[in-house]
């Protein structure tokens, strides 16, 4: 009988890992909570390969730290004690997780994104075993699980030429309503929500910027404030035909963006406006790699992207890789190719995305992510 190990990191995924290996047949799922990985671990020498993985985990973790601080700043006797503070932890890690799947061997690994610094190390340390990634759903009511990753690691194809010789799957229903990210934030002062939206606008929603989204697959824009400022440069060198920029910060973002409310009159924030609102309402959506670009394809939206993102494909959506060509791309928006969108579509929601949410999940998409587990391991 395979086996499989679902590895949670908190009580959200182990609850949710738990369902799916409780009551399998055909295969032995154990899951297992980070923290109850051996505790008893002894200190050895590394290689220079390990040493240059750890280097790069702190590093990582150094950057997704500057990310949520003030300036995009962090002072020097600050960073040498979260230096030493995240090399130590992966250190540890790092050996805690070598004794347990040293003793410890599975047909295929589950990881939560795979993306957290965590998850690397248990990547670093399984290389070359059979693993399976597991993220929220680009629709609403649906899950990644990929053997490959998730987000721009993802199996999903690039090549416009797959969707359109594949056509259109089915003819089932598109989800239409989208899901409304609930704000964490207090509302901040200065916002224009509640003033009404310019006529002709461009919507760019913000990110939150420590996200690996961000940190790893933005390879031009650092930051949100960078993303401003360069969207300043794009009004200002557009001679007044550039649209106006309505921002709205990601309700998960722990970064204050309030000194930008009121900087540019070409720039206006609407924190508050419902995001579907904004997308329908809007000439076009300007973003790196959120999901809510994915969602504006699904409306039918044109979409201009700044970073990797998965629906990143010629015909689907424009791509500026510098402010030149983002200023071009401003002012040559267009739709997606009705064909090309109906097929990328159509080929997530009917043969790549498990139906079902995962934090509601129910028998056909417990019975459904065991198939995916099942065919992976066949495979």
């Amino acid at each position: 009988m395979p086996s499989v190990l679902l590895l949670a990191v908190n009580r959200h995924q182990e609850r949710y890992f738990n369902s799916v290996a409780d009551g399998a047949e055909n295969m032995d799922i154990r899951v297992i909570h980070d923290n109850r990985l051996p505790l008893v671990v002894y200190p050895r020498r590394l290689s220079a390969m390990e040493k240059e993985f750890l280097h790069s985990i702190t590093a990582l973790r150094l950057k997704t730290a500057e990310q949520e601080s003030r300036d995009y700043r962090i002072g020097r006797l600050r960073r040498v004690l979260l230096q030493l503070r995240y090399h130590i932890a992966a250190y540890i890690f790092f050996l805690r997780a070598e004794k347990f799947f040293a003793s410890n061997h599975f047909d295929l690994v589950g990881l939560w994104s795979g993306m957290k610094w965590r998850q690397k190390i248990v990547r670093y340390v399984i290389a070359g075993s059979r693993t399976l990634f597991f993220e929220n759903g680009a629709f609403p009511g649906t899950t990644t699980i990929d053997a490959a990753g998730v987000n721009y690691a993802s199996s999903i194809p690039r090549n416009r030429d797959f969707y359109l010789q594949r056509g259109q799957l089915a003819e089932k229903q598109l989800p239409q309503q989208l899901t409304e990210r609930k704000p964490r934030k207090a509302h901040v002062r200065g916002d224009a929500a509640e003033q009404p939206l310019p006529e002709h606008y461009i919507f760019v929603p913000f990110q939150v910027d420590s996200d690996t989204q961000i940190v790893e697959y933005s390879p031009w824009i650092r930051n949100m404030e960078h993303l401003y400022n360069v969207l300043r440069s794009v009004i200002d060198s557009s001679e007044g035909e550039s649209p106006v920029f309505v921002v709205k910060e990601h309700p998960s973002s722990k970064n204050n963006y309030q000194h930008l409310h009121a900087l540019h009159a070409g720039i206006v924030f609407h924190n508050q406006a419902n995001t579907q609102r904004l997308i329908e309402g809007a000439e076009g959506v300007l973003t790196i790699n959120s999901s809510v670009g994915f969602e504006a394809i699904l409306l039918n939206k044109p979409v201009i992207t700044l970073g990797e993102a998965f629906y990143n494909i010629q015909g689907l959506v424009l791509h500026a890789e510098s402010e030149q060509a983002l200023t071009d791309a401003c002012h040559n928006m267009a739709h997606p190719e009705p064909e090309l969108r109906a097929a990328f579509l159509s080929y997530l929601y009917c043969d790549y995305y498990a139906r079902g949410d995962w934090r509601h999940a129910d028998a056909g998409h417990i019975h459904s992510v065991r198939k995916i587990i099942s065919n992976t391991l066949e495979h």
